[in-house]
């Protein structure tokens, strides 16, 4: 992606989220939103704390940290961050604050909660080796963050990056938009790598969205079909062999499916789609910028069940909102999940949803630790 087409989409996430119309059908615990604070606006690589706010899930019984992906809408460009919030003391903490001009992506966390990768793309004339690319940096931000590896062009971007519950693999998509055959859209392809010194190797063609089983031995993932520009999805074995399509049935069938993850027993996967009534065909101008992903990501959407099995799709939420991602709590009896508001948590089954924080500057993903 050309720096031109990245502030482009800068603009055009600003103008999503100030623009779309959300409809909050779902009851929700609200929480007031995290006052402005002391979050450094250069490169930061210390704990700084940014604000308190109030403890209103305490009858959740919730403990641990939260790491989340955070944009300052007060600014002009926008400040991304990685920031921390304490659920035991509803501290929020800055992890990492990119210089104007940057952006940070997605974010996972190292399974012994001592490290982050991150997609990040720095500002204009940093002279990094790519716009987009995986750092890597201690979770206790003692150090600047370091590239990963070396792309092999400038071209080449990578994002979507998962530590493997087992701590041994880090799952990342890779695209290169000169190389998509003359196509309309850009080729995204599933790349792991044995971590922290094992040479990246492509496992799967044509996907993105990786997410692991609990016990490292699953992917799941989202395909794009190109006859259609339709998303599909599918399960594997770690190492990207035995690719089974899981094949939906009812009367509605998503035509878009984002941000899948696993249960605890890898029995049934929770999907982010938007409803029948979203039901959404890439454009011309769309599959010519390749902006499939992206939009979707950007439209209204629920969380949604199904079977690995396959089978019709049972809705959890009615939320009608943007940017959702989830990450498994400990308890394995909950997610916690990014959305256009903020940050909530519910239950498998999509009861007890409960918002913790009311900040439509958090986007990308969110992870647990201890």
């Amino acid at each position: 992606m050309t720096k031109a087409r990245f502030f482009t989409w800068q603009v055009i996430f600003v103008l999503i989220l100030s623009s779309c119309t959300i409809e909050i059908n779902q009851a929700m615990e609200s929480i007031p939103s995290p006052t402005a604070g002391t979050a450094p606006l250069a490169s930061s690589t210390s704990l700084v704390p940014v604000t308190q706010i109030p403890i209103t899930w305490a009858g959740l019984n919730l403990s641990g940290k939260l790491i989340y992906l955070n944009s300052s809408m007060e600014s002009s460009p926008s400040i991304a961050s990685i920031q921390q919030l304490d659920l035991s003391t509803g501290s929020v903490a800055t992890i990492f604050s990119a210089p104007p001009g940057g952006w940070i992506y997605y974010a996972t966390i190292s399974p012994d909660a001592k490290q982050l990768i991150m997609s990040y793309q720095p500002p204009p004339g940093s002279n990094a080796a790519s716009d987009r690319i995986l750092y890597s940096m201690s979770l206790d931000a003692t150090a600047s963050p370091q590239p990963l590896f070396t792309p092999p062009t400038p071209e080449d971007h990578y994002t979507q990056a998962e530590w493997s519950p087992d701590g041994k693999y880090i799952y990342y998509v890779h695209y290169n938009h000169t190389q998509s055959g003359g196509q309309f859209y850009e080729t995204y392809e599933i790349f792991r790598m044995a971590y922290p010194d094992g040479k990246p190797e492509q496992i799967l063609e044509r996907a993105f969205w990786p997410r692991l089983s609990s016990d490292s031995s699953k992917l799941v993932y989202v395909s794009l079909d190109p006859a259609s520009g339709l998303n599909e999805l599918f399960t594997a074995n770690a190492d990207g062999s035995n690719a089974q399509k899981i094949n939906f049935s009812g009367p509605w069938i998503p035509d878009i499916i984002d941000a899948p993850i696993f249960s605890p027993d890898a029995q049934t996967i929770l999907f982010s789609a938007p409803g029948p009534s979203q039901s959404y065909q890439p454009n011309w101008l769309e599959r010519v910028m390749g902006i499939q992903v992206a939009k979707a990501h950007s439209i209204p959407s629920d969380w949604w069940s199904v079977p690995v099995t396959g089978g019709a799709p049972t809705r959890l939420t009615n939320l009608q909102t943007i940017n959702l991602f989830a990450s498994l709590l400990p308890d394995h009896k909950r997610i916690v999940s990014i959305s256009g508001e903020g940050l909530f948590v519910m239950g498998l089954d999509g009861s007890n949803l409960t918002q913790l924080i009311s900040d439509p500057g958090v986007h990308g993903t969110v992870s647990w630790i201890p």
